[in-house]
């Protein structure tokens, strides 16, 4: 059996390293209101460069906060990249959110029982944005959700 190896898809995720923090705008969701909130996101590079680990705190203007463990890695067969994220609403993932690099920007789409959430996260030098936008339900058409701008605070 051949193993996997690192490739240039691997090597895309080490942009993300380090430590950010910054503000987000969240809209109106299910089971939160619209909000402005703060955001740490700490990623590290794990098990020998197969891995991207995400640890993330969200604190909304009411105090309340959303945590986050991320793993991100790199489907082998297929090359993509693959996002296994649990957080503290408690929804462990059925399956990963799946996509790839386009221009500086890595895509990724998640399916879930509850909906559809398009992510775009572009790291650029010490400034990270991470776009999503969801669709819930029957919902036809995306909306946006969250728009974050976060800043490099330390170097991994």
């Amino acid at each position: 059996m051949d193993l996997p190896t690192r490739g240039p898809e691997h090597e895309a995720l080490t942009a993300f390293a380090g430590e950010w923090t910054g503000t987000e705008e969240l809209a109106e969701a299910p089971w939160a209101p619209a909000s402005t909130a703060t955001a740490t996101c700490d990623y590290r590079c794990s098990l020998d460069g197969f891995a991207l680990v995400q640890d993330y705190v969200q604190t909304r203007e009411d105090g309340s906060q959303l945590l986050g463990h991320n793993v991100f890695t790199v489907d082998p067969n297929t090359g993509e990249t693959l996002w296994y994220g649990f957080d503290s609403y408690g929804f462990p993932p059925a399956a990963p959110a799946r996509g790839s690099w386009h221009e500086g920007t890595l895509h990724l789409e998640k399916h879930t029982d509850r909906g559809v959430a398009q992510h775009r996260l572009t790291p650029d030098g010490d400034v990270l944005t991470h776009e999503i936008d969801v669709r819930f339900g029957d919902d036809l058409e995306f909306s946006p959700f969250l728009r974050a701008r976060y800043t490099k605070t330390a170097t991994r």
